[in-house]
């Protein structure tokens, strides 16, 4: 009978630990933390283009690397997502503004875009990326595929911009609002002026998500991003919650 009650008690303590453990949000792990660079130097580095551009490029050879597809292959897209940030953190010397910047370097999915003025009847191109084109292409293959609970069969691969770019925002201008007016800018003028632009539903979803996790961050800069990839947007005035 005592053993019958132990067995109850240890199942419950054990169901009891897994959902307290579910409630806590995953963290950059100590061992993939970046070597210790003072405050200053680490505030200020992403403001010398030379670094910056360095920590995109090597961002963009992880995601073509080997390493990256085995977690893929192994872990999951999701888990890639936490690797991309991860590796991210750690080029950029544990500062969380750059580390988003170039997760954004690295996701975008577009060598360049085109902007046309109705108006002027001027097609302008602008490149977004320095890659060479097998580069390009490889990268690109190599971002994840479903990264949210709710990607669609063809997939969620230019999802992820959106995702980092809206978290990247967030973080500078520390304010939902604001933030959420700059991606409502973006998906208006991508509509109108960008070729073969297209609202996107999906586009705003992955904007709400990475708003959330970018707000997050200025709380607590450890965190990672597969904690907010599938989080219900909060629900504007006379809205209701998805």
């Amino acid at each position: 009978m005592r053993r019958g009650v132990r067995g109850l008690i240890a199942a419950a303590s054990l169901a009891l630990g897994c959902v307290a453990a579910a409630q806590v949000p995953p963290r950059i792990p100590p061992e993939r933390m970046p070597a210790e660079v003072p405050a200053i130097v680490r505030f200020f580095a992403p403001l010398f283009p030379p670094k910056l551009l360095n920590d995109a490029f090597a961002l963009r050879a992880y995601v073509r690397g080997d390493g990256f597809a085995r977690v893929r292959r192994e872990q999951g897209d999701r888990a890639a997502v936490d690797s991309l940030y991860t590796e991210a953190f750690g080029l950029s010397w544990g500062n969380t503004g750059e580390a988003l910047l170039i997760c954004l370097a690295a996701t975008l999915d577009h060598r360049r875009v085109g902007v046309e003025l109705p108006l002027a009847g001027v097609l302008l191109w602008f490149p977004l990326t320095s890659e060479f084109p097998d580069e390009f292409d490889a990268r690109v293959a190599a971002l994840p595929l479903r990264p949210f609970a709710d990607s669609p069969a063809a997939g969620d691969r230019d999802k992820l911009q959106h995702f980092f770019g809206s978290a990247y925002a967030a973080l500078v201008s520390e304010s939902e609002g604001s933030a959420r007016d700059i991606g409502d800018f973006v998906e208006w003028g991508e509509e109108r002026f960008v070729v073969d632009g297209a609202a996107d539903p999906r586009d705003v979803l992955a904007n709400a998500r990475g708003r959330a996790f970018g707000l997050a961050l200025l709380g607590d800069p450890l965190l990672l991003p597969s904690g907010f990839l599938d989080r219900a947007p909060r629900p504007e005035a006379g809205e209701e919650n998805p």
